[in-house]
């Protein structure tokens, strides 16, 4: 099937006086830096939300609006009118996932495969080390948004600008968390002006790289899996992709994608 985006993913929305007159920045110019200029991007991102500000920023499965501090990630939910019942996920990458979820290595390999062998987007929800140093500094009221129970969910492979910023929110043991940017339950975005005005009025950073690589008909983000269990928690971009692969690699039968009703159990 091909995805046609709609046309207001071409048509820029025009801003509104009051979106003009509040603290919110914005850099980007429609199109996914490369080199020195990504990770220069990467770090004035990180550093405003390492200073308790809160960005929107283009992955590829997805816009996403995330944060570091608790005050923060409360305006995150603020901002998104977001059930509190609904917790964050954190930017991870390979080392993250390693160090920090609790798994086995039957899940270790399936991730591998799927991330690293494939370059497919995942996320994964599993248990983690909670005194792991990543979050031996990260404010309570932070990481219980970013937590359900034991278990914490980690965003894998989204990308290049995710790839650095799980790079230096890693080295930096500041974990960024967050969701994806849209007011709840509208559907993920896939292009900056697609935003509510509402929601990208109140933060302090939007980035615009144009449209999500991942972008979908489903308007869902990443597919999530949870580990130990093989749960789909999420039907979301790649799924298909996804679900073929591991039925080839490792005779692991999941469910096929709903044909209507909700893609997500979480």
């Amino acid at each position: 099937m091909v995805f046609a985006p709609p046309i207001s993913w071409i048509a820029p929305r025009r801003r509104s006086k009051n979106h003009e007159d509040n603290r919110m920045k914005q850099i980007g110019t429609g199109q996914v830096p490369q080199g020195d200029a990504l990770r220069v991007e990467a770090r004035e991102i990180f550093g405003i939300m390492r200073a308790g500000g809160v960005a929107i920023m283009p992955f590829d499965v997805s816009y996403a609006i995330f944060a570091h501090t608790a005050r923060a990630v409360e305006r995150i939910y603020e901002i998104k009118n977001r059930s509190s019942a609904k917790p964050n996920g954190v930017i991870g990458n390979w080392d993250i996932f390693s160090e920090l979820a609790e798994t086995s290595q039957a899940d270790k390999d399936l991730v591998s495969c799927v991330i690293r062998d494939h370059d497919l987007p995942l996320s994964i929800v599993a248990p983690y080390r909670a005194d792991h140093d990543f979050l031996r500094t990260t404010e309570f009221g932070a990481l219980r948004r970013a937590t359900k129970g034991p278990t914490m969910d980690l965003l894998l492979n989204a990308g290049a600008l995710h790839a650095e910023l799980a790079r230096i929110s890693f080295d930096a043991g500041v974990p960024l968390m967050g969701s994806s940017a849209n007011r709840s339950l509208t559907g993920n975005k896939f292009a900056l002006q697609d935003i509510e005005p509402e929601v990208l009025q109140q933060v302090d950073l939007n980035v615009d790289h144009g449209i999500c690589k991942h972008a979908n008909e489903w308007l869902v983000g990443s597919t999530i899996l949870e580990m130990g269990t093989r749960r789909v928690l999420r039907f979301g971009c790649c799924y298909e992709q996804i679900q073929a692969l591991l039925a080839r690699e490792f005779d692991l039968r999941l469910p096929d994608r709903p044909s209507s009703g909700p893609m997500s159990l979480v």
